[in-house]
């Protein structure tokens, strides 16, 4: 039986590409978050013209972290 090769990345290099994937991540949710909190508050406030701009905003950060995470994930 032969036997099966790492299943995690041993370039070098690797290790800090991930942590760098990861912090702008988090700086991605951190973004959307304050972005939630912002147009709930405006919402409140009347000011309903700044929900879909923030909504369409909020919808591009997503993409934005579900594409670094799918690639992050994706071995070659």
């Amino acid at each position: 039986m032969p036997l099966r090769g790492p299943r995690h990345d041993l370039r070098p290099g690797s290790i800090g590409v991930a942590t760098a994937r990861l912090v702008i991540v988090a700086g991605i949710c951190a973004l959307q978050y304050w972005l939630l909190t912002s147009t709930m508050e405006a919402y409140h406030g009347r000011h309903r013209a700044v929900t879909l701009v923030a909504a369409i905003a909020s919808a591009v950060c997503f993409a934005l972290a579900l594409g670094l995470v799918v690639t992050g994930e994706r071995r070659r």
